[in-house]
Parts: structure tokens; C-alpha cells; sequence
């Protein structure tokens, strides 16, 4: 018989080889309903030593519990940002006060008070006026920061929501990117050095790498201009359609003749005769024209004529350049009723040879700055092979507007391009007389001419970077047909979000 001393003194008895869970089961029944005095707790491993299950808090309500309280502290944050800069500056004033002799420390500390105590008073507040009523109002509801882990990095993750709803841009996309990803981040860094002195730069510096790296992943790419290859492959296909169609006719090729003919009457190259006076391709495209009086022109055939005129518009002798001119763009505009794949083609073909030309012009630059043994001159060779294109009418004809607008940019530089420039002159790497000075210096004053040969190696690549980006612009716009709009950097959005997130994370509670 099994003999068990139940909590009224009395003793209950079970029959030999009773499990243990019976016997549990049998006193729960009889003593469940009952207010059992126990003046102490159960001795481990006995009968009446029931589980004490401790009542676990549900993780959804403490998310959201959490989440709501910090993106009370992310508002807040922003709400006290002036009130925290205008303490950081008075805390500042009273330290130079201090440090300077204008003031003894506790002048310095009683100047401080004051301006912070005017500043409590005022709606701005020293730091942390609005956080503090909203933990007031709410009975401290605010400040929670989660039960559990997830709470904690939903808490952590409403901090940086609000700041970073203030930047432009889709709000979703600013929420989750720029909010949810850096706080999350910052709580995993948090928890990942807790209880170190890592804690607090973890906690800051995870944010601002995680803010970019999603500014990164977010932001559109910028559209690519096609290659050297993909406009000769889109132009060839064009010719090769064109060349399939029937044509023109005899009588629009008398319609050509007779618009030519208007043409050389308005330009009083024509005499009452019907004598032309031109000579060279110009002369040559008439005597052919004439050959198809009567005749179909098929569009291998206008491809000649198209050739000759080039031919002449490119001309060294200006009259018969400026007449080449205007007859090419009679024909061209009676060829494209005709073969419209050609004008097509034309134009991608023209951006194909421009884009080309560019990059032949740029290549000779290096060549020639490598070639005075330094290279310090490559910017300069650069814009002045840009400038020697711009200055020839002859090179420069079919450059667009926009294109030629381009080249000057590069070639008169920006305020910020040419202070480098001047500055990178003094750079060792600029040629021999900068890299003497250079050498001299440091043997006079080492302590000032190594930082500044730094600072004018720096400023010469730094003009290097620039300008190469806006010949790289330039040959893009070429390739595009127009210049490529470069997506907003949302760098600095990310940073400054991710910033006052942290911001209202460490706040003064």
C-alpha cells in the first residue's frame, strides 16, 4: 500500500503499483475546487509539486505595443531636433566660454542653465520637451520598448519610420527602406553587442550603411545609352529594308529636278541661261540628276547622289559647302518619302560617327599628355582636342545644339572643375617644375609641403574624375540621341533619415 501525507495532515492510500500520474490525478480531483493551505512550497519531485507555468506575453500585442511607442519617440524626435541642436550649441558656448578664460566654470554652467531654462519655457524646448509629455500623457506608454525580441525590433523600427517620411519620394517605399531596413538593422546590431562598448556606435553606424545599401537596391538605374555596335546593327538593318523598296518613279524624280532647280534660283547660283555656277561635287550631282531625266531612281541609286552631296556639303571651298548644304537637305527630305528606313538610318548612323569621332579625339589626348613623360596635362589636352572641334565648322557640322552645348561645358569647365585645376597644378604629378617646388619644399618645411602635395595630387584627380564624367556624359548623349537624366542620388535622403532615427532612439528619456 502507497501512503501519501496530503496538506490537511490526513493520509491518503493507494494500492501497490499505482503510477505516479494516477496519483496526480486523483488528488488534483479531490483537492482542485479547494483552497489547499500551503505554508510552503512542495518539495521538488513530490506528489504536489505541480508546474508553475509563468504566463507568457503575446508577441503580437507587443509588437504593436512597442512599434506604436516608437514611432511616438520618432515623432517626437523630430519635433525636439531644434530644441536639441539649440542645448548642443549653448553646452558648446559655455565650453569655449569656459576653455577661453571669458568665464569661470560655474559662470560658464549658470550661462547654460539659463539659456536652457529659456528654452524649456519656449515651444522648441532644450531636447526633449515633446518626447517627455508624450510619456506623460500616455503614462509612460511611450517609452515601451517591448517584451520580446520581436517588440524590440518593432519598437527600434518605428523610430526611423517617421524621419524617414519626410523625404521625397513614394512614402511606402521611404517607410520601408529608409525606416523599417536601417531600424531593424540597429536593433540587430544592438542586440548583437549588448552589454559592450560597442553597443552605442553599432547601434548608430548599422543604420546609416544599411540606409545606403538600400538607397542602392531602391533607386532606379539610369537608362543606358545604346553601344557603337548596337546603332551600326539598327542603322544596317534599316539600309537593308530600304533597299527593298521599289523607289521613285520618273516624275518624282522630275519633282526632284524641279525643286533642285528652285533651290539654285534662291540661292543666285543660276543664271538667266540656266548656266550653274558651281563647280566640283555640286556640278557633278547636277550632270547626274540630269542622267535621270525620264528614269526611275532606285534606292541603292539615291544612296550615290546622297554621297556626292555629302561629299560636297564637307567641302573645304565655303560657296560650294554652303550650296552642298542646301541641296542635302532638298534631297533628303524627297529621299525620305521614298526610302523613310533611310533617314532612320542616316541619323543612327550620324550618332554612331559622332560618338566615334569623340572618343578618337579623346584617345589622341592621352596619347599626347602620355607623351610628355608626366601626364600631368591630360585634362588640359582633352578640352583643348574638344575645343579644336568646336572651333572647326567643318568637324562640327551634325553636332546638335545640345551636344555642342556639351562640348563648351567641358571646354570653359565648371567653377568647381577649374578651382581644382589650379589648385592640381602644384601637384608633383603635374609636371617637372611643380614636382621640384615639390621636392624643395619638403626639405625647407616638410610639415607644410607634404600635406599640401597631398591636397594638390588630390585636387588634380579630383578634375580628372569630373571632367571625365562630362565627356562621358557627352558621348552618352551622343550614343542616346538626347542627353540621359540621371535618376536623383537618394544618398543623402537615407543618410539623413537613418540620422534622426538614431536620434530618437538615444534621446534623453
Amino acid at each position: 500500500m502507497i501512503e501519501v501525507e496530503l496538506p490537511d495532515g490526513t493520509i491518503a492510500e493507494f494500492p501497490d503499483g499505482t503510477s505516479r500520474d494516477v496519483m496526480k490525478a486523483a488528488l488534483q480531483k479531490r483537492f482542485g475546487s479547494q483552497q489547499l493551505a500551503q505554508p510552503e512550497r512542495p518539495q521538488p519531485g513530490s506528489l504536489l509539486d505541480f508546474p508553475q507555468i509563468e504566463p507568457q506575453p503575446n508577441v503580437a500585442q507587443d509588437m504593436a505595443a512597442a512599434g506604436a511607442a516608437g514611432l511616438s519617440r520618432g515623432a517626437t524626435g523630430i519635433l525636439d531636433l531644434p530644441g536639441m541642436i539649440f542645448g548642443a550649441g549653448s553646452r558648446a558656448g559655455s565650453w569655449v566660454a569656459e576653455k577661453t578664460g571669458l568665464a569661470s566654470p560655474e559662470e560658464a554652467q549658470a550661462a547654460h542653465q539659463m539659456m536652457t531654462g529659456a528654452a524649456d519655457v519656449s515651444r522648441f524646448g532644450s531636447g526633449d520637451k515633446y518626447r517627455q509629455a508624450a510619456a506623460e500623457a500616455t503614462g509612460g506608454a511611450t517609452e515601451f520598448r517591448g517584451d520580446t525580441t520581436a517588440g524590440q525590433y518593432a519598437g527600434t523600427a518605428g523610430e526611423f519610420v517617421p524621419g524617414a517620411l519626410l523625404g521625397p519620394g513614394s512614402a511606402v517605399k521611404n517607410a520601408l527602406a529608409y525606416g523599417v531596413v536601417p531600424g531593424l538593422a540597429s536593433e540587430g546590431a544592438g542586440q548583437l553587442t549588448e552589454g559592450t562598448a560597442l553597443e552605442p556606435y553599432a547601434r548608430a553606424v548599422a543604420p546609416i550603411v544599411a540606409a545606403l545599401a538600400a538607397s542602392k537596391v531602391v533607386q532606379p538605374a539610369a537608362p543606358k545609352a545604346p553601344t557603337v555596335d548596337d546603332l551600326k546593327s539598327q542603322a544596317d538593318g534599316l539600309y537593308r529594308a530600304g533597299a527593298a523598296r521599289p523607289g521613285a518613279d520618273p516624275a518624282s524624280v522630275q519633282s526632284l529636278a524641279s525643286q533642285i532647280d528652285n533651290e539654285l534660283q534662291a540661292l543666285n547660283i543660276k543664271t538667266p541661261t540656266g548656266r550653274v555656277l558651281a563647280e566640283g561635287n555640286v556640278k557633278k550631282f547636277l550632270d547626274v540628276l540630269d542622267d535621270y531625266k525620264g528614269q526611275r531612281m532606285k534606292p541603292e541609286q539615291m544612296q550615290t547622289m546622297r554621297r556626292i552631296l555629302t561629299d560636297a556639303a564637307g567641302s573645304a571651298d565655303p560657296a560650294d559647302r554652303r550650296i552642298g548644304m542646301a541641296l542635302l537637305e532638298k534631297f533628303d527630305d524627297w529621299r525620305g518619302q521614298h526610302v523613310p528606313e533611310y533617314q532612320q538610318a542616316d541619323a543612327l548612323y550620324g550618332r554612331m560617327k559622332r560618338a566615334q569621332d569623340v572618343d578618337f579625339r579623346i584617345e589622341k589626348a592621352e596619347r599626347r599628355a602620355a607623351s610628355s613623360g608626366s601626364g600631368g596635362n591630360r585634362v588640359n589636352a582633352a578640352r583643348q582636342n574638344i575645343k579644336a572641334l568646336l572651333d572647326n565648322p567643318k568637324a562640327s557640322r551634325g553636332y546638335s545644339d545640345v551636344e555642342k552645348a556639351l562640348m563648351e561645358d567641358i571646354v570653359r569647365g565648371s567653377p568647381a572643375v577649374n578651382t581644382l585645376r589650379n589648385v592640381g597644378k602644384l601637384s608633383p604629378t603635374s609636371g617637372a617644375l611643380p614636382l621640384l617646388g615639390s621636392l624643395t619644399g619638403v626639405g625647407v618645411a616638410p610639415q607644410v609641403a607634404v600635406p599640401a602635395m597631398g591636397i594638390a595630387a588630390a585636387a588634380k584627380g579630383g578634375a580628372e574624375i569630373m571632367t571625365n564624367r562630362q565627356i562621358d556624359r557627352l558621348v552618352q548623349a551622343i550614343l542616346n540621341g538626347s542627353p540621359i537624366t540621371v535618376p536623383r542620388s537618394e544618398a543623402a535622403q537615407s543618410v539623413i533619415a537613418a540620422l534622426l532615427g538614431v536620434n530618437a532612439g538615444s534621446a534623453p528619456q
